[in-house]
């Protein structure tokens, strides 16, 4: 009775499956009663005749019915794709057979990266530093107990194949209201989701399938992280929101606790990855934090494949003023493995001088690509024109993105 039922279903107004079915069954009666007129040497001219007729009739409605069949399962499925079905196939397969990337950061600059590797590839996994304490995401750590939430709604909006609106929604900051005022939509929605789910990673895989993301997002550590500074002139200072506003040289950077445990999930992307992308964005609260997670790090100097720096286009203030490309990648290096890293990426592109200027106001300046010092440093150098074209000094995603994979593919006909 139950199987019965379920049979029943499929039948239901609405589901647009009916006449193909209705359609594929009469396509099948056609073929099977024309057959035997067909094959037969006994049957008239006129019946064979007839039967060839009906039979590539059935045959055409039969292809169509299993065309629209499947077209009408993969709407349902697949609701948020506005492309011709031959498209949408075409698409996918191609991305599934992309290379699988494990983009490492934080930030703005991670998610940036996220929606231009999304047109290449499915198999993207984003590392999610989780030390954040600043705004919304800072707010609710401290009042709900979870891990941030902004990063990870920033990168999975950046995957997302979900409409324009919905993306929209997840990023939609409140400007009003008591206790609402400065939070975005999304971290609401995550915090609402890991207390119905009853974990923050069960909250991140549904909010994941809401959007639509191509490839995972993971936070690189399931514990609560705290970040600690400690400055060249000796002192220190904690809290990932805190360490910039003393605007003194870093010396180093600690975890609070110094011995987290990396995401299981985290671990066994970085084993089964074809490259690795490190930045863009801040370096020692968005990408080091990460790599200080120590079995992180240690996975990742194991590997023999490409890991990729992306150098940031400009200094951060009370960060890394002063800093060069090399200093960036020392002080990677430095906090992690020699061998963190095999490759660079740096910007080439023309800056424009308003927007320098304007910078400058925040004492933020170019990095300075000092390339005799990385190549002794035995690191492959890679330059192109990846800034945007918009109001700020930043990476493009799509230009970015078309680097990376083209680095990628150069470094594959070295191996």
């Amino acid at each position: 009775m139950i199987d019965f039922l379920k049979i029943i279903r499929w039948f239901y107004p609405g589901l647009r499956i009916k006449r193909w079915i209705i359609l594929l069954v009469l396509s099948l009666v056609m073929i099977l009663s024309s057959a035997p007129h067909i094959s037969s040497n006994e049957s008239r001219f006129i019946l064979r005749v007839t039967g060839i007729v009906i039979f590539t009739i059935g045959l055409i409605l039969l292809i169509s019915a299993l065309f629209y069949l499947f077209k009408s399962f993969l709407e349902v499925i697949y609701p948020y794709q506005q492309k011709e079905l031959i498209e949408i196939l075409y698409e996918r397969r191609k991305l599934a057979r992309g290379p699988k990337i494990v983009a490492i950061g934080g930030g703005t600059g991670l998610s940036m990266i996220l929606a231009g590797l999304k047109e290449y590839t499915t198999n993207i996994i984003a590392i999610v530093a989780v030390a954040d304490e600043g705004g919304s995401s800072g707010r609710l750590r401290e009042e709900f107990g979870i891990l941030p939430p902004g990063d990870i709604r920033n990168c999975l909006v950046s995957l997302a194949e979900a409409p324009q609106l919905m993306r929209d929604l997840f990023q939609y900051r409140f400007t009003e209201g008591n206790g609402i005022r400065g939070h975005s939509f999304g971290n609401l929605f995550i915090t609402a989701m890991t207390q119905v789910t009853g974990s923050f990673k069960d909250a991140i895989e549904e909010s994941s399938k809401i959007l639509a993301i191509r490839g995972k997002v993971i936070p690189s550590s399931l514990d609560k992280i705290r970040l600690k500074a400690q400055y060249e002139d000796g002192t220190t200072k904690e809290g990932e929101d805190k360490i910039p506003t003393e605007a003194k040289p870093i010396s180093r950077i600690f975890l609070i606790p110094e011995n987290a445990q990396p995401n299981p999930e985290a671990i066994e992307a970085i084993r089964e990855a074809d490259m690795i992308v490190l930045g863009p964005g801040s370096l020692f609260t968005s990408i080091i934090p990460n790599l200080l997670i120590s079995q992180i790090s240690e996975e990742i100097s194991k590997k023999n494949i490409l890991k990729l720096y992306i150098c940031n286009v400009m200094t951060q203030h009370g960060e890394t003023d002063g800093f060069t490309a090399a200093d960036h990648i020392e002080t990677l290096t430095r906090h992690s493995q020699k061998n963190i890293i095999n490759a660079c990426l740096v910007n080439s592109g023309r800056l424009k001088p308003e927007l320098l200027a304007k910078y400058s106001q925040d004492k933020s300046f170019p990095v300075v690509f000092d390339r005799e010092r990385l190549k002794k440093m035995g690191i492959m150098v890679f330059e192109a024109d990846i800034v945007s074209k918009s109001n700020y000094l930043h990476h493009d995603s799509f230009t970015t993105a078309k680097e990376i994979i083209n680095i990628y593919k150069f470094y594959k006909k070295l191996w």
